[in-house]
């Protein structure tokens, strides 16, 4: 069942993490109705993941620097966008070796720490924790080698669902 929408934006002026915010919520609010639920209410658990009240869907939401995605599910999932940047090549071995467990650094060095799978990992990390609904804390604990997550690339972007 699960359904994902995304779009990238440009800014219009306003704090860009309150417009990411609002135009993720907008396409949840918009998917939800493409699904016949029209009336909810967002509440939020012990550690802050957002649910619907009374209502047996699963979504999750994620924006960055001008692109948001979101996703609806009747299982648990959790969504994460990252954008790819090539200069962010000097930072990979470092985060890797701080927040990635050993098999997922050892996938990375047979990659020569390249910045795409760099990016796969660190999203299907984030998409695990929303999926769950852990707190940031969680990062190093995850190893997204014995998780299934689907991932897919969007001009320089990469969406990783975990469902």
């Amino acid at each position: 069942m699960l359904k994902v929408r995304f779009l990238k934006f440009e800014y219009t002026g306003e704090s860009k993490r309150k417009e990411e915010h609002n135009i993720a919520y907008s396409l949840l609010d918009d998917l939800l109705k493409e699904n016949g639920i029209n009336e909810y209410e967002i509440v939020k658990n012990e550690n802050g993941k957002p649910f619907l009240k009374d209502n047996s869907l699963f979504f999750s939401i994620s924006h960055t620097n001008g692109f948001c995605a979101v996703c609806i599910n009747d299982t648990p999932v959790g969504i994460d966008c990252e954008k790819i940047d090539s200069s962010f090549q000097t930072k990979v071995e470092k985060l890797s070796r701080r927040y990635f467990c050993k098999n997922e650094i050892e996938l990375l060095e047979k990659n020569n720490f390249d910045v795409l799978s760099f990016f796969k990992i660190w999203t299907a990390k984030e998409a695990i924790i929303k999926k769950f609904g852990y707190n940031a804390s969680y990062i190093e604990k995850i190893d997204t080698t014995k998780e299934k997550t689907d991932f897919f690339i969007e001009g320089d972007y990469i969406i990783t669902i975990s469902k």
